[in-house]
């Protein structure tokens, strides 16, 4: 059983990688249809029995909480955007969910919120602070849709601010490629020493 598992695991990976040597391809699409079912069958499975079967047998059902019927409902409306009359319905529990959020960041954990905008207020004393309070100011004056941007003065600070967020993007892109490498060197060990035995 353990080597069947592991030549299944072999098996997945040059499927997976096939793409990177060759290009898109029947294999790939194998492996990446396997994987979007087992995950997405198993999260069905994990909120099934964690979350909906204790809520309904043991909450409505034995202690009579009724009004869990509505976030229930509310959960149901979310999937009438599949059905084109009445995708407008879908609206009201996304409303609903993000009104609850913002509601919970700015009264239960205010400090969360608050503690990022006074983050930004620094002293001016150091090269690194400077460059903080400028990005958060350029950025922010990017983002800022609600009045034209004239002028040689404005444009330029947007244009800093766009700077800022190419630099940011690019720190984030190369975490990124950073992390799937060492993806790539955990598989091509397990594929030298666990697989092939050579290493």
């Amino acid at each position: 059983m353990e080597q069947l598992q592991i030549w299944l695991a072999a098996f997945f990976t040059i499927c997976i990688y096939s793409m990177v040597l060759y290009k898109d391809n029947k294999l790939f699409r194998l492996a990446e249809t396997v994987m979007v079912s087992i995950t997405a069958a198993n999260g069905i499975v994990l909120t099934f029995h964690n979350y909906i079967k204790p809520a309904v047998t043991v909450d409505i059902v034995n202690n009579k909480k009724f009004w869990l019927l509505i976030p229930i409902l509310l959960g149901l409306l979310m999937y009438s955007r599949f059905v084109r009359p009445v995708a407008w319905l879908a609206r009201f529990p996304m409303a609903f969910f993000i009104g609850v959020g913002a509601a919970y960041v700015f009264t239960k954990t205010p400090a969360l919120f608050f503690s990022q905008i006074q983050a930004t207020f620094l002293s001016l004393n150091t090269i690194n602070n400077i460059l903080f309070v400028l990005g958060v100011v350029t950025v922010v004056t990017y983002f800022f849709f609600t009045v034209p941007i004239k002028g040689p003065f404005m444009r330029g600070v947007t244009d800093t601010g766009r700077i800022f967020l190419l630099v940011a993007f690019g720190a984030s892109f190369g975490n990124t490629v950073m992390s799937r490498i060492s993806v790539l060197l955990g598989r091509l060990q397990f594929l030298l020493r666990d697989f092939l035995k050579i290493a």
